[in-house]
C-alpha cells in the first residue's frame, strides 16, 4: 500500500472515531420527557425511571406539617399523582410547569427531583 493511500485510510478511521464521540455525547447530553398523557399510554414504562412534564393541577397540592407530600400534574388532558418527600423549587405552586424524574411506587410517581421552568415572560405585579 502506498503512503497516500495508508494516510487516506488513517483520516478516514480518525474522522469516523471523532463523529461517534461526538454522536454519543449528544445523544446522553439530550434531555428527555413524556407528557402525563404519553406516559399513561405506556404501560411498558411503570417500572422504569422517566421524566414527565406537566402543569401543577391547581388544589391538588397536599401538605402535611407544612411541608408538601403530594400533587397532581397534568398536561391538560391525563392527571398523574405526584408523591415526593424533598425540597421543591422556589417558582413552585399551582399551575407552574414542572418536570418530575421518578418510578411509579404504586398508584402514584414517587419523584425523585422536581425541577420548575422560568416564565418566558415576566409581568409588573398590579399595584394596590
Amino acid at each position: 500500500m502506498r503512503a497516500s493511500r495508508k494516510l487516506a485510510v488513517g483520516l478516514i478511521v480518525i474522522a469516523v472515531a471523532i463523529a461517534a464521540v461526538a454522536y454519543a455525547g449528544i445523544r446522553s447530553a439530550a434531555v428527555y420527557y413524556l407528557t402525563t398523557t404519553e406516559f399513561a399510554a405506556r404501560p411498558d414504562l411503570r417500572a422504569a425511571q422517566v421524566r414527565l412534564a406537566g402543569a401543577v393541577v391547581p388544589g391538588s397540592i397536599r401538605s402535611q406539617h407544612g411541608r408538601v407530600i403530594g400533587f397532581r400534574i397534568s398536561d391538560g388532558v391525563t392527571p398523574i399523582e405526584v408523591t415526593y418527600d424533598g425540597p421543591l423549587p422556589d417558582l413552585f405552586g399551582e399551575g407552574r410547569e414542572v418536570l418530575v424524574e421518578g418510578r411509579v411506587a404504586g398508584s402514584a410517581l414517587q419523584a425523585a427531583r422536581v425541577m420548575t421552568t422560568h416564565p418566558t415572560e415576566y409581568k409588573e405585579r398590579p399595584r394596590r
